[in-house]
């Protein structure tokens, strides 16, 4: 009997030395883990990257009632979506007033970059200025502010899309003849690629520039009118040379609503699909030196964050030209 009890008491104590032993490893496990848990939370927190934040940029067009515009608006909000930037579009109608009014409405959202299609060169310098003040970059698309903080001028070269035009009309008339330059309102596209013009015919003394006519906007019904106006000033006009394509689809319509018979070659410049499918149906519109509106879109955008994150950017950023003729505008598009 005491036996029996002695082997119970010694079992009863093994049980409590047992039960002593695991608490106090218990105890020292916690207190091991429980620094260890804090520094895997604050690594967690040292490594967590701040939220990025969205970038919202504003686009001013000139008018989106515009194949051109609308193709360079397509351009934006593709390449936009694609860089998940948030893109805020105004339609200034051809109104510099709606234009200016317009970028204040922008800067009013806190934009980070403005890109700027001007009504007209001079008159949109004061939101410029505003967008400068404000420190927000301004990026002119296709065509350039005469005043106030540019970051990047992204376009066709004007001038030289005025020379290959000019030398094609130079060709097609054997070197010699009577042309009119359609001009249109005071933008800094149109001014150079008149000043291109001027600069292919006179290589050819005996071709004779009889005037250089503006339209008073950038629409069909204005470069219309200064068709007719040509037509009634200047029967025997050889050729016609229009700063876009309105112009040079405006003559074959002029000359279409007449019963007079005329023999008139038209070129422009741009690229747009009517333009491009009278090329290919008739024999007053030659050609067009063709533009590339969607890629401009792009490319804005593209700059527009390069701007934004900091990098450096061209401040002339050049899109390539092509002259289409007959001979190769089956299948041309923007």
């Amino acid at each position: 009997m005491k036996k029996g009890l002695a082997i119970i008491m010694s079992l009863m104590l093994g049980l409590l030395c047992v039960g002593c032993s695991s608490g106090q490893t218990q105890e020292k496990t916690e207190e091991t883990t429980q620094p260890q848990n804090e520094a895997e939370a604050a690594d967690t927190e040292d490594v967590s990257e701040p939220e990025a934040k969205e970038i919202k940029v504003g686009v001013s067009f000139m008018t989106l009632n515009s194949p051109f515009f609308e193709a360079m608006q397509k351009g934006v909000e593709e390449e936009a979506k694609a860089a998940g930037v948030e893109v805020i579009v105004s339609d200034a109608q051809l109104n510099v007033a709606d234009q200016i009014s317009s970028v204040e409405n922008l800067i009013a959202q806190k934009v980070d970059a403005i890109l700027l299609n001007a009504v007209d060169s001079k008159a949109v310098v004061p939101a410029v200025e505003m967008a400068n003040e404000a420190g927000i970059p301004v990026i002119c698309l296709d065509v350039m502010a005469e005043g106030g903080d540019i970051t990047a001028f992204i376009a066709s070269n004007n001038k030289a899309a005025g020379e290959t035009g000019g030398e094609f009309v130079a060709q097609k008339l054997g070197g010699k003849g009577k042309v009119i330059i359609l001009d249109g309102p005071p933008i800094s596209s149109f001014q150079e690629r008149a000043e291109g013009y001027q600069a292919a015919l006179e290589k050819y003394p005996d071709i004779e520039i009889l005037q250089k006519i503006d339209a008073v906007e950038n629409s069909m019904t204005a470069f219309v009118t200064a068709a007719d106006n040509i037509l009634s000033a200047y029967p025997d006009v050889d050729a016609v040379l229009a700063v876009n394509d309105y112009g040079s689809i405006a003559v074959e319509s002029a000359i279409e609503s007449t019963t007079k018979d005329f023999d008139i070659i038209a070129v422009g410049i741009d690229g747009m699909d009517d333009a491009v499918q009278l090329i290919l149906s008739g024999d007053i519109v030659a050609g067009t030196v063709a533009q590339q509106p969607a890629e401009m879109g792009r490319i804005g955008i593209q700059t527009a964050l390069k701007v934004v994150n900091g990098e450096s950017v061209e401040e002339n950023i050049e899109v390539p030209l092509k002259m289409v003729s007959k001979e190769n505008a089956e299948g041309f598009s923007w």
